[in-house]
This record gives C-alpha cells, sequence and structure tokens, in this order.
C-alpha cells in the first residue's frame, strides 16, 4: 500500500518572507494621518522572527515567535516583558538531525520616538533568564543562564484612530550556556496593540 506524498514544509525564510509582505500589504490603504502611543498607555503584541542561530550550534536558520506586554511611563520610556521561543534544526546526515531550541523571558527597556503622528520608532535594550535545549541522535541536553538583547525598529499604526499597528525589528540575542556566549541576529514582524487613551 503506497502512503501519501507528504507536502514539504515551506523554508523558514520564505514563511517569513510571507509573513512580513502580508503585513506590509495591510499598510497600503493607511492613510498618512495615523494613530499612536503615548504616556501611560499599555502594548500588547506578537510577532515572528527569521532567526540566525549562532554558527557554533551549526543549524542555520529557524523560527522564532514572540509575546510583549508593557507599560509607557512617559512619551519616550517604556517598560516591556517579553517572552520568546525560537528553533532550528539541521540533518548534516540520514538519521543525524541536531536541533537547537532557545527560550528567553526578558526585561526591556525601550526609549521610543515620535518622528510624527502614528510612526514611532524605537531602540531598546533587555535582560533575562535564556534556556538552550540541544537534541542530538536520541540524545538531548540544555542549560538556563543569562539572556540579554539589542533591538531596534518602528511601530506603524492602522488608520487616523487606530490603536492597532504593524512593528517591525531587528535584534540581537544573546544567551550564556554551556559555559561560552551565543548572539543569534533576527529580524521580526508582529502586530501591536495600545491599551488605553488615545495619545496626545
Amino acid at each position: 500500500m503506497r502512503g501519501r506524498a507528504v507536502a514539504p514544509r515551506p523554508p523558514p525564510r520564505r514563511r517569513a518572507r510571507v509573513f512580513v509582505a502580508g503585513c506590509l500589504a495591510a499598510l497600503g490603504p493607511v492613510t498618512p494621518a495615523l494613530a499612536g502611543v503615548g504616556e501611560r498607555n499599555g502594548e500588547i503584541g506578537a510577532d515572528y522572527a527569521l532567526q540566525r542561530f549562532d554558527s557554533d550550534f551549526e543549524v542555520g536558520a529557524g523560527d522564532r515567535l514572540s509575546l510583549r506586554a508593557g507599560r509607557h511611563e512617559t512619551r519616550r520610556l517604556q517598560w516591556e516583558g517579553q517572552v520568546t521561543r525560537g528553533s532550528a534544526e539541521e540533518e548534516a546526515l540520514p538519521g543525524a538531525t541536531r536541533k537547537v531550541t532557545l527560550t528567553l523571558a526578558l526585561a526591556n527597556g525601550v526609549l521610543n520616538f515620535h518622528p510624527r503622528r502614528g510612526v514611532v520608532p524605537y531602540v531598546l535594550a533587555g535582560i533575562g533568564l535564556a534556556k538552550t535545549k540541544l537534541e542530538a541522535v536520541g540524545l538531548s541536553s540544555s542549560d538556563t543562564w543569562a539572556g540579554y538583547q539589542l533591538a531596534g525598529g518602528c511601530r506603524f499604526f492602522f488608520g487616523e484612530r487606530s490603536a492597532a499597528g504593524l512593528r517591525i525589528e531587528v535584534s540581537i540575542l544573546g544567551n550564556d550556556a554551556f559555559e561560552h556566549s551565543y548572539f543569534h541576529p533576527s529580524i521580526a514582524a508582529g502586530l501591536t496593540f495600545r491599551l488605553g487613551r488615545e495619545p496626545g
């Protein structure tokens, strides 16, 4: 009896391009006068990233998902909690798959800028805990130690009075594990939502 052919899963780079293209397409009908975010607003969001893992892991690029929530204490200063999880795998030889999973819980300090209404660029730095898990040929090992990141990006809010927007970010995640330090560049796109009144 013949088994059904299984459609191959799109590579991470292609999935990332499709996700980012979809988010950018949503910006097409946006009017020049946009909403924004400011002092005393809350903010929540989620994003998808294409992440290149440190070359020492020898797994290339993979997917990463993030959830965020925070509060704008002033027009410029914001704190943010972030939980993110990414993984990548490489099959060097048939049956010899190597997989890396990285999970981080971070507290971020964010500095926001307001060049015009509805467009909010930012830079951030974060620190927290990172769990690194390695799996290969049926064996696994994990280590939990410090995690950190540096990032910059921009929010583009949808519509004149919208509380929702597109968030694009470039970042470098770092973590300590197995007595070494590792660094993972990534590019992410996702949605962000303002909580509270419209900024003045």
